[in-house]
């Protein structure tokens, strides 16, 4: 019986990575899409992909041989940024990218793609509503850059699935926790300030955070088990930034820093950070839309994966653990 081959984009990424190891776990060929910016990070994914392929989401052409002969394709690369507006580089690869990637499944025959979305697509009216999976996404109704981004390239999905055929499922899961973070993001740098004891302060606020395993079995399970057109939250735990600290500083074994920052002085901050990061061109990680985001409603329900395939997130201090743990033992001595 001939192995069945899965196509992974943004294998950088962490889930990217993750996603990778667990399809070998399960006996699948995987290949993967990277880009040559990226090489430096292919020692570390070697022993979870069988075939890597040059290219990039902008380039169609490139799409169609990572695709080609694959029957399952999971669509990860993107950008994940906290700036307010779209610009045009976040439309190139979270945008256009995504109506790039339904082309080339649609001509090189793919059986389906599982397209990872965002908890971030799903609107909030209350602070107390438990949110669940939406039938078409609003972006208009969102903020910042990422949610409408991502909200916009949902519905093309949505749209090839009823006016194109294409076989596809989104996953959306929340705030990712874990190993396997080649490209550190603000939350994985925040948590490395913790490890380094250069973290003054925490803030106040709480979010839903999910064990980066989990969603990688969870999108394996989806390009198996998930409903054609439909799209599955991949939910964890809602705990403060307060508990994600700690649980941080107490896998590093340093101390935990005992000034707390509300969210209300953040927020005002925040409108300079971000004006003078992208005045002098440098990295975004402050702005009023990751404060935001720390105050919404974050009571996401993961009912509807759970009832499909049993789906049960585990305890997210191991999963920070895990993280601590992969900054020292593989991130740190290599990159």
């Amino acid at each position: 019986m001939a192995t069945i081959l899965h196509t992974v984009t943004g294998v950088t990424g962490r889930t990217g990575g993750a996603l990778c190891a667990e399809l070998k776990k399960r006996g699948a060929k995987v290949r993967a899409l990277v880009r040559k910016s990226a090489e430096r990070y292919l020692p570390f994914l070697e022993p979870y992909v069988d075939e890597f392929v040059w290219g990039d989401i902008r380039d169609v052409e490139s799409l169609k041989a990572a695709f080609s002969g694959a029957a399952y394709v999971y669509h990860l690369a993107g950008i994940v940024s906290i700036a307010s507006k779209i610009d045009p580089q976040i439309r190139a690869v979270n945008i256009d990218g995504v109506k790039n990637v339904i082309d080339a499944c649609l001509e090189t025959g793919v059986k389906r793609l599982v397209y990872v979305g965002t908890c971030h697509t799903i609107p909030f009216y209350d602070k107390t509503s438990t949110l669940r999976e939406v039938p078409r996404f609003k972006p208009e109704e969102l903020s910042g850059a990422y949610a409408v981004s991502k909200a916009i390239a949902s519905n093309l999905v949505l749209d090839a699935v009823s006016e194109r055929g294409l076989d596809a499922v989104i996953g959306m899961p929340t705030g990712i926790v874990g190993g396997f973070e080649l490209q550190r993001s603000n939350f994985g740098q925040m948590v490395v300030d913790v490890a380094e004891r250069r973290l003054p302060a925490y803030v106040s606020g709480r979010y839903d955070f999910v064990d980066v395993t989990d969603v990688a079995k969870a999108l394996a399970d989806l390009a198996l088990k998930g409903v054609k057109g439909e799209s599955y939250l991949i939910s964890g735990y809602q705990v403060t930034a307060k508990e994600v600290i700690q649980w941080a500083a107490e896998a590093a074994k340093t101390p935990m820093p005992k000034l707390c920052v509300p969210l209300g002085l953040l927020k005002v901050i925040s409108y300079f950070t971000e004006w003078y990061s992208l005045k002098r061109h440098r990295t975004l990680m402050l702005t009023p839309y990751a404060v935001k985001v720390l105050g919404d409603n974050s009571r996401f329900s993961h009912e509807k994966l759970s009832a499909l395939t049993g789906y049960n997130p585990r305890p997210l201090k191991e999963a920070i653990a895990e993280q601590v743990a992969f900054y020292f033992d593989v991130y740190k001595p290599n990159f």
